[in-house]
């Protein structure tokens, strides 16, 4: 069962690819299908695992087809098979080629929630890459060379360093722990060997959320992917470095983890103020989202680099909020670009609710749960998070909270300068369709239910919080900042 949560998006692929567009709703089909095996196995995260030799011979038994179902794995692959269907449904008019990619992405990152082998892992991870280079190149716009070469250049450099971290683990015999596996042991990994695996891994990782210094290729990346294209980079794959965070780097090497744990913080924190500085100052609709998602990325990779519990625990419920509301806020920009026949130059508008009161409320909704306003899902999470950080230090809470603060800035800017005041442009005045408002209507109501009952994601991600509380002892990172061992101590 749970290969088929991965392969059905990945075989759908393959069918549209020779089916070419007749076959296009093959995509949305099997992501919806993959989604409902996976909610039917809600009640068995913890439970779930299978597992196939893969290599033969002196690391056989370290290499092997390893799956498994966690609670914060299950959380990421609903979301992952959520979001892959409506973005495919969106991708319909740009043919079976661009839902082929678009599918493919999905399925690539479900596998990559699953897997628990390092090997498996990278491999997923890899393949990842190339449905996001192909979406860009084939189906971006005029801009779109220059960044794809921006994205190749620096997706690689990460995806090197991981190998180079994933490689060294195996080659010490260190291996991910399975479902239902307690704390695992890195005593394998010599003292002198955990500091440069933890950066190797850290540097892979962080790429890949993105966080300063290593966001270049994201503004525009984002700017010049098709917007379903886009919704899905900036909601799903961002969350593949901050899960490697919490199944690999954390829990295989805690020693690490805490040595470069002020380092992380201090990214993180620049991060979350740089990028909203940025988006705050930013013209284009899409940039904005960009910046905003490296300033909310780099405030959950504080969190976690806190080791607080709250704070992990907050950072859990944020990935899922930032997932669903980035994907609603992308998609409507799309609808807009799709009217106004160019980019959102968000200067260059106004006065857009008088005539579109549909697309007004759902950028209104989106927009508020981006900026943490109480009863949407982007509240808890942060209220989690600076709990955690406060805990660890209150200077490094008042920096979160600027952060927090500048983010009800852009946000408000980007909706009255959008909505309000009188119109800049002649502007197309058709509303959302029906075909529209069904899309975003999922997303619009999980960023309600989440914000008013959160209870479900902490309690599937309570195992994972469990585990690296035990491992580091439940102490902040500045505790544990002098140890070098890799395992449990």
């Amino acid at each position: 069962m749970l290969t088929l949560l991965w392969a059905l998006p990945v075989a759908a692929a393959l069918a549209i690819a020779v089916s070419a567009r007749r076959g296009a709703w093959l995509g949305p089909l099997a992501s919806t299908a993959a989604l409902v095996l996976a909610l039917a196995l809600w009640s068995r995260a913890g439970s779930l695992s299978v597992a196939t030799p893969w290599f033969h011979g002196a690391y056989g038994s370290l290499i092997s087809y390893s799956l498994g179902l966690s609670g914060l794995s299950l959380l990421l692959v609903v979301l992952t098979l959520l979001l892959t269907a409506l973005c495919g449904v969106a991708g319909l008019r740009y043919g079976g080629a661009f839902v082929a990619w678009l599918t493919l992405l999905g399925g690539a990152a479900t596998g990559m929630f699953l897997a628990r082998d390092l090997v498996l892992f990278y491999v997923f991870w890899e393949l990842m890459l190339i449905p996001a280079y192909f979406l860009l190149v084939g189906f971006g716009g005029a801009g779109r060379r220059a960044a794809a070469w921006k994205f190749l250049l620096y997706n690689i450099g990460g995806s090197v360093a991981l190998l180079v971290g994933v490689a060294a683990l195996v080659a010490f015999g260190v291996t991910m722990p399975g479902v239902g596996v307690g704390p695992i042991s890195a005593a394998g990994v010599p003292a002198a060997a955990v500091v440069p695996v933890a950066v190797a891994l850290a540097i892979g990782f962080a790429v890949k959320t993105p966080i300063w210094p290593l966001h270049g290729w994201v503004a525009d990346t984002y700017a010049e992917l098709p917007a379903p294209a886009a919704a899905l980079v900036g909601a799903v794959q961002s969350k593949a470095g901050l899960y490697g965070m919490l199944a690999i780097l954390i829990p295989m090497l805690p020693g690490g983890m805490t040595r470069l744990a002020p380092w992380l913080i201090a990214a993180g924190i620049v991060s979350a103020l740089y990028g909203a500085l940025c988006a705050l100052g930013a013209r284009d609709a899409r940039r904005v989202l960009a910046y905003s998602s490296v300033s909310h990325l780099g405030l959950i990779t504080v969190a976690f680099a806190t080791l607080e519990p709250a704070a992990l625990t907050g950072g859990i419920v944020q990935m899922v909020a930032h997932a669903l509301f980035t994907a609603g806020l992308f998609l409507l920009v799309g609808m807009l670009e799709d009217r106004l026949a160019g980019p959102v130059d968000v200067r260059a508008l106004g006065g857009f609710a008088r005539w579109a009161p549909g697309f007004a409320g759902g950028l209104i909704l989106l927009g508020m749960a981006a900026l943490g306003l109480p009863g949407l899902a982007g509240f808890p999470g942060e209220l989690l998070m600076m709990v955690g950080i406060y805990r660890y230090s209150a200077w490094l809470a008042v920096l979160a909270g600027i952060a927090l603060v500048l983010a009800a800035a852009y946000m408000l800017r980007l909706i009255q300068l959008v909505l309000h005041g009188e119109p800049q442009s002649g502007a197309a005045t058709r509303d959302l369709g029906g075909g529209e408002k069904w899309l975003l209507a999922p997303l619009a109501l999980l960023v309600v239910l989440i914000g008013i009952w959160p209870h479900p994601i902490p309690q599937q991600s309570s195992g994972a919080v469990a585990a690296i509380e035990q491992l580091t002892g439940a102490q902040p990172a500045a505790a544990a900042a002098g140890s070098n061992q890799g395992g449990n101590g």
